[in-house]
């Protein structure tokens, strides 16, 4: 009498081949340009906030600039820059995958990177649908419209330190890569701590309305948003680089995995 089988242990034995592994890795490190050119589009061109209203007007202007000036444009770039987090999630997940692999024993870098950028997704969202509902009823009263400009603000200027601390999680792994062609060169690396020292400027909106470090400033809205649009597509580029290293690396696709094998020879 032929004896049961035992169910075979995979957890060690890879389900997917690695090449198609790198296909889904080839779609996250590619949502990097992605995003940042869904927000080009939509959030500074559209909705018209690289040139944002500023701190410094009535609730009157705020409701004339929300609700008559930009709604169109307002409506649908901030339904764009909704959009892109769904892209920008992909992306970190896979800067996160390629930091586990480097510090997989306790990655505790790893992990802090994907939970600082899904943190920043989620700011985004609710951000983008606070905008949203400023320009979405063109009766609003100037000072609703203004609060939920005021709060979609604090919430994405002030939030400066979720984003240094994923710059951070990420130069700290890749500064302690020894290989020859390091994921990430040890000049982006401290780069990126600097940028993420840098970013304090963001939370300076806190406490102007107008000039230098308010949320229309250059030092409270531009040079954050520059830092963190740089380091975003340089990290991607060098991770697209990467992945391409090791699809020239990859063997070739196999057959069977080993389990079927022995399933099928036991069948037989």
């Amino acid at each position: 009498m032929r004896r049961p089988t035992e169910v075979p242990d995979v957890s060690d034995e890879a389900i997917l081949p690695e090449r198609t592994t790198m296909r889904f890795e080839a779609i996250g490190v590619w949502s990097a340009p992605i995003f940042t050119v869904l927000t080009a589009v939509g959030w500074l061109g559209l909705a018209h906030f690289i040139a944002p209203a500023k701190g410094s007007l009535t609730a009157a202007q705020y409701a004339a600039w929300f609700t008559h000036q930009h709604r169109a444009g307002v409506l649908i770039g901030c339904s764009i820059f909704l959009l892109s987090t769904c892209f920008l999630g992909l992306w970190t997940a896979e800067f996160g995958v390629m930091l586990w692999r480097m510090d997989r024993r306790a990655p505790v870098m790893s992990i802090t990177q994907i939970l600082m950028g899904v943190s920043i997704v989620v700011i985004v969202v609710i951000n983008s649908s606070l905008w949203l509902a400023a320009a979405y009823r063109v009766g609003a009263s100037g000072d609703t419209v203004r609060a939920l400009n005021d709060t979609a603000w604090m919430g994405f200027l002030i939030a400066w330190p979720l984003l240094s601390l994923q710059m951070l999680a990420g130069a700290v792994v890749c500064l302690h890569d020894r290989r020859a062609q390091p994921l990430i060169p040890r000049w982006l690396c401290w780069a990126s701590i600097g940028g993420a020292v840098l970013l304090f400027t963001a939370g300076g909106a806190a406490f102007a309305q107008h000039g230098a470090f308010s949320f229309a400033g250059a030092l409270g809205f531009y040079f954050p948003v520059a830092i963190w649009g740089i380091w975003l597509d340089t990290t991607a580029f060098f991770m697209r680089r990467e992945l391409k290293r090791r699809r020239k690396l990859a063997p070739a696709p196999a057959a069977t995995p080993s389990f079927v094998r022995e399933e099928i020879a036991i069948g037989a």
